[in-house]
């Protein structure tokens, strides 16, 4: 078997990394950027130093700062334009994976006709940007500063399509994550497990993209309950911020498959958090995977630190996974799709909307899909984790 690895986008890492954003954009030619955030990172503070860093190396920007929870194209094509009236040569996006994404889709309305819906298929296009986008993360989780993924909400239907660009530099500061508050932290360090845990069973995937996804579970196990209950916990970020981005790596290579494409479903349907939907699914689909890869399963649960004695059937590889996981979102906090008041029959019924939506996610995934396997899976996610 062939396969191939890429390092799509190079990585600035470490605590303080932030002040050397202006350096790094003059390095790339920007004199006047698009600062890209919301108001969360702003009342955070984050922002200020940014701005330092940039005025420091002489570089002028302008601010766009309506990012919102999964941002629209319509929100995009409004960034885009008032990019491109401002004469930018360059974008800063700052915060979680939605305005790092909106800062990655804008960019490309700089060198490609309006609107950005226009630019949405399936599979999902690599588009070039004429200018630099540098990402500096505030969660570590969506691992969006390392891959080639923007995920943009498409109105009204409220589908999240994907189109394909690469970013020039990432700057990843733990610092940055030090007041990111528990829910958040749950949800964005459990997105950055299920990247892991699907890099490594999906049909894509490659023994670099296995290590490192592996070694971002160890990390996430170890230290994701611990930020949770103290965020200020400087190491456990430390190693949170790596994990995510490793994972983010590791899927950047392989994609992530089924458990994504059932989370966009979910999503659609009651907006909840992407990281949250990713990982209700992730038990279930560990057991499915087991099915037909139990090995890589089996990986899976050792890097959460399951003792396995090397005679389990596949059946149990997957049983013993899950409920690995499912102990880990309890220690976290985090709520079922019951507990948080989603209708069991209109989540059941999010297969439908799986089934039209991200093809290439489902082709990713070991087994062959169908619908009636995925609206069996629904009814186990809503059921099992209580």
């Amino acid at each position: 078997m062939s396969f191939q690895y890429n390092q799509l986008v190079p990585v600035l890492f470490g605590n303080g990394a932030i002040d050397q954003l202006g350096e790094k954009v003059k390095e790339l030619g920007c004199k006047k950027v698009m600062c890209v955030y919301d108001s969360g990172v702003k009342a955070a503070g984050i922002i200020p130093r940014a701005e330092a860093s940039l005025k420091a190396a002489g570089v002028d920007f302008v601010v766009f700062d309506k990012i919102t929870a999964d941002p629209t194209d319509e929100l995009v094509n409004e960034c885009g334009a008032m990019a491109k009236e401002a004469g930018v040569d360059g974008f800063v996006g700052v915060g979680g994976g939605s305005s790092m994404d909106c800062a990655k889709a804008a960019s490309l309305l700089i060198n490609h006709e309006p609107p950005i819906q226009q630019y949405f298929t399936a599979p999902p296009s690599f588009l070039d940007c004429a200018v630099p986008v540098i990402l500096v993360p505030t969660t570590a989780g969506t691992g969006s500063e390392v891959t080639q993924v923007c995920v943009i909400t498409k109105t009204p239907e409220h589908s999240k399509p994907s189109i394909f660009m690469r970013s020039a530099l990432a700057i990843v500061d733990p610092e940055l994550t030090l007041t990111v508050p528990p829910s958040v932290t749950t949800n964005t360090g459990l997105d950055a497990f299920t990247h892991a845990a699907e890099a490594i069973t999906a049909k894509g995937r490659n023994p670099r993209s296995e290590l490192l996804a592996q070694t971002a579970i160890s990390k996430i196990v170890k230290n994701l309950p611990v930020a949770v209950k103290d965020g200020s916990n400087k190491e456990a970020r430390y190693e949170l911020c790596l994990a995510a981005n490793w994972a983010g790596i590791a899927f950047a290579d392989t994609d992530c498959h089924l458990g994504h494409n059932m989370a966009d479903g979910i999503s659609a349907s009651f907006h909840t958090p992407h990281g949250m939907n990713c990982i209700w699914v992730n038990p279930e689909l560990m057991k499915l995977c087991a099915t037909v890869v139990p090995d890589k399963v089996k990986v899976v649960g050792e890097a959460m630190g399951v003792a396995f004695t090397g005679s389990e059937s596949n059946a149990e590889i997957g049983e013993k996974t899950a409920a690995a996981i499912r102990a880990l979102m309890k220690e976290c906090g985090l709520k079922s799709p019951k507990e948080m008041g989603l209708d069991r029959a209109t989540f059941i019924d999010c297969y439908k909307m799986t089934m039209e939506i991200d093809l290439g996610l489902r082709l990713n995934c070991p087994v062959d899909v169908t619908a009636e396997m995925v609206r069996d899976l629904y009814e186990k996610v809503y059921d099992n984790y209580q």
